[in-house]
């Protein structure tokens, strides 16, 4: 009896001293910090991260995107929206009641500008519904810039 007692308030110390909030919710509270969770998950080339922030107004893509393509497509927006650093140039209204964020990534003496898109879903979280990748080509390349001229 006396182990059992000593398991009991082992586990009862371990779940108090457990970090409060360490549930992580999918998407962002508003979306400035949707864009910048998901700049930070591409950055870092975290998959789980990513797919709990771009979505839709569904929600998170890892409950609306099909199983076998999600990783596809991650890999596919990591590798272009790969940045030593990123600034947002300006932040407005899109159509639909969405955010449209113009976003300059540096990647190292490389600058490119594209457009990324939050939506709210459920539970009034945010997420990055799109992310314009065509603009980013060279830094997807390896930071090798194309023969088009640079980003001002």
């Amino acid at each position: 009896m006396h182990r059992f007692a000593a398991l009991a308030l082992l586990v009862l110390a371990a779940c108090h001293s457990a970090p409060r909030g360490a549930v992580i919710q999918p998407g962002a509270p508003t979306p400035a910090v949707a864009v910048e969770r998901f700049l930070g998950a591409a950055k870092a080339q975290d998959l789980q991260a990513l797919s709990m922030i771009w979505g839709s107004a569904k929600g998170p893509a890892r409950d609306v995107v099909d199983k076998s393509q999600i990783e596809r497509r991650e890999l596919i927006m990591i590798c272009y929206l790969n940045h030593d650093t990123y600034r947002v140039l300006s932040e407005g209204l899109a159509p639909e009641g969405k955010r449209s964020f113009n976003v300059e990534l540096r990647r190292g003496n490389i600058a490119r500008s594209t457009t990324l898109t939050t939506v709210q879903g459920p539970a009034e979280r945010y997420y990055v519904e799109q992310a314009a990748l065509e603009p980013l080509t060279d830094l997807c390349a390896g930071g090798v810039p194309s023969t088009r001229s640079p980003a001002p």
